[in-house]
């Protein structure tokens, strides 16, 4: 297996402040890709065991959160054997910070449907692996600011909760308010704003007016004299809880 980088420190792809590295080989040749020197799985070093200490060396710092394997992919077959032994240290060493792997391949169909049942490295692998982030990057689902993915039909999987529960358990972003459908969003609440001037009887001051703004919702009367209202955002529902892991608190 061939690497095409190691971030030292990386605050994109996944919580915290983590350290990253980019296998190399990819047969998904996505649209847009921002990487794709490392569709071949020539491209860059060697992984051997001395990359495996180097990386191992960079997480052995408090502010570490974790490892993310982002490529390429992950997931071809030869990139999976030889990215095991290093999970399996990174568990030993730092069984409290978090692995992230990103991935082409769907989870549910790719992964646990065939790969986790037929290879013995793909169990070993995953069993590993906290968080998933699967799924192809789709140029015309993209958003520049998403959180921890290119495209908004890549998904967050809580790995072994996943395996646990023998179905795939998807968790949120923390994003998804802003492009996907909800209620407010396809049936939105019209609110009418409606200027008014109160005359005072005496002449003198006639002139002197005060404007206040009332909220008239649809179908509503006025409402009473001393206007007030407020906007609520909408609540976003957690899809299920995500991995808590004790880290320090500046992290």
């Amino acid at each position: 297996m061939n690497y095409a980088d190691i971030k030292k420190v990386d605050i994109q792809d996944g919580t915290g402040v983590r350290v990253s590295i980019y296998v190399s080989g990819c047969h998904f040749h996505c649209k847009g890709c921002h990487n794709k020197e490392a569709w071949d799985f020539n491209y860059g070093k060697k992984f051997d065991e001395s990359t495996i200490n180097y990386i191992l060396e960079l997480m052995d710092r408090d502010y570490i959160a974790g490892l993310s394997i982002l490529g390429g992919e992950p997931l071809e077959p030869v990139n999976q054997q030889g990215l095991v032994p290093l999970v399996q240290k990174v568990k030993e060493k730092f069984p409290n910070k978090t692995i992230w792997c990103y991935t082409g391949y769907d989870f549910d169909k790719d992964v646990l449907g065939k790969m986790y049942k037929e290879f013995s490295y793909t169990k070993e692998l995953i069993s590993n692996i906290d968080i998933m982030v699967d799924g192809e990057f789709v140029e015309e689902k993209k958003l520049a600011d998403l959180k921890f993915r290119g495209s908004t039909n890549q998904r967050k999987i809580d790995v072994k909760a996943s395996i646990k529960m023998g179905k795939t358990i998807q968790l949120q972003f923390g994003d998804e308010s802003r492009y996907e459908e909800t209620d407010e969003t396809k049936n939105p609440k019209i609110i009418f704003f409606k200027e008014f001037k109160e005359k005072e009887e005496n002449e003198e001051t006639s002139k002197d007016t005060s404007v206040t703004a009332k909220v008239i919702e649809s179908n509503d009367k006025e409402t009473p004299s001393n206007p007030a209202y407020e906007i609520r955002k909408p609540e976003i529902a957690v899809a299920a809880k995500g991995i808590e892991i004790k880290r320090d608190e500046n992290l």
